[in-house]
């Protein structure tokens, strides 16, 4: 049910999105921006290995530039070297931060544009996973329409992601629109875990982590992406909101911030926001327990209000519990089973 580092320890999934930190950030500025993240405690990072939508360029104030284009002549197969060096140089810079990368490998309007398609897809994602078959820091991700036609698609990716690195790799897919989950492919022995997309800042991502955390096979499951800070007014409150619901139902949780994408130039205004401090101090939360043996258990709760979760240690020695409001909440202690504590 959850990551473990290079040594086998258990890796707490504290995840922030940065969709055009390839397509947009020059080596110097990602590695600034990647630097400051940590230092909050992110320790992955989601970002499109194209950036986000060609086409939308123009609309944040992005020239052209044929360094700033993955494929020349929007091709696929035509992958471009001087934008590639420099995300060589970017993913090289995360790894030493100690930071993963969870790197889209093309997107759903993709494929409606018709720059993916099912002769194309399988031998570029094997360009791409041959290239970055020896970093330790990645993880491939699509962002297909959840829906069986894209099935064909997919699988002809994955196996070009397979056969480049020699499935080195963890792959997993963040469907596209919302709300949406992997795991309407969740048998497939290829996927790793789950990830999510509830664009919401309220309980489903409570609920739709809830849903696949109860899935056989068991797989991790992300909440990938919830509504933004800043973005139709999310505030702070309901950004922390939707990673502790998200974490007390199992899984894990990745920040986003509006302007990550809609004006990724002005990175340096919103990168200390209030809602990435108070994720910092959720990361803090978990990481000073024993988060992995976490077992969701609402029953603890007795007159809980709509939006109060909690959860229990495998052991029956600690509870975690989020409450929404300031009325008074009975647990219910049964759930408790070890030892009083010295203390």
């Amino acid at each position: 049910r959850y990551f473990v580092d290079g040594n086998g320890k258990p890796l707490f999934w504290q995840g922030d999105t940065e969709w055009e930190l390839f397509h947009l950030f020059s080596a110097p500025d990602a590695r600034t921006l990647l630097q400051r993240r940590r230092e909050q405690g992110f320790n992955v990072i989601q970002v499109m290995v194209t950036g986000v939508y060609p086409e939308w360029d123009a609309m944040k104030g992005v020239k052209p530039l044929t360094e700033s284009l993955a494929w020349l002549g929007g091709n696929p197969l035509t992958p471009n070297e001087d934008y590639f060096r420099r995300v060589d140089e970017i993913v090289g810079k995360a790894d030493g931060l100690g930071m993963v990368l969870v790197v889209g490998v093309y997107h759903a309007a993709d494929q409606d544009k018709g720059r993916i398609n099912l002769q194309n897809a399988g031998p570029w994602a094997g360009w791409l996973s041959r290239r970055y078959r020896h970093a330790g820091n990645i993880v491939w991700c699509m962002y297909p329409h959840a829906v069986a036609e894209s099935e064909p698609v997919i699988r002809a990716t994955v196996r070009g992601l397979q056969e480049g690195d020699g499935a080195a790799h963890m792959i997993t897919m963040h469907p596209d629109p919302s709300p949406t989950s992997s795991s309407f492919m969740h048998a497939e022995p290829w996927l790793s875990f789950n990830t999510l997309q509830t664009w919401s800042s309220g309980l489903s991502n409570h609920d739709m982590v809830s849903i696949d955390y109860g899935r056989v096979p068991v797989k991790p499951v992300v909440d990938g992406e919830a509504r933004y800070e800043g973005e139709d007014g999310t505030t702070p409150l309901e950004t922390r909101r939707a990673g502790y619901w998200a974490c007390l139902a199992g899984g894990f949780y990745s920040y986003g911030h509006r302007d990550n994408w809609m004006s990724p130039s002005t990175w340096s205004n919103w990168w200390d926001t209030p809602g990435a401090a108070q994720i910092k101090v959720l990361g803090g939360i978990f990481r000073s327990i024993e988060w992995w043996k976490l077992v969701p258990d609402p029953a603890i709760l007795v007159n809980a209000a709509k939006g109060d979760v909690a959860a229990r240690s495998s052991a029956g020695d600690w509870i975690l519990a989020y409450l929404t409001g300031d009325a008074p909440v009975a647990l219910d202690l049964r759930r408790i089973t070890g030892s009083p504590s010295a203390e």
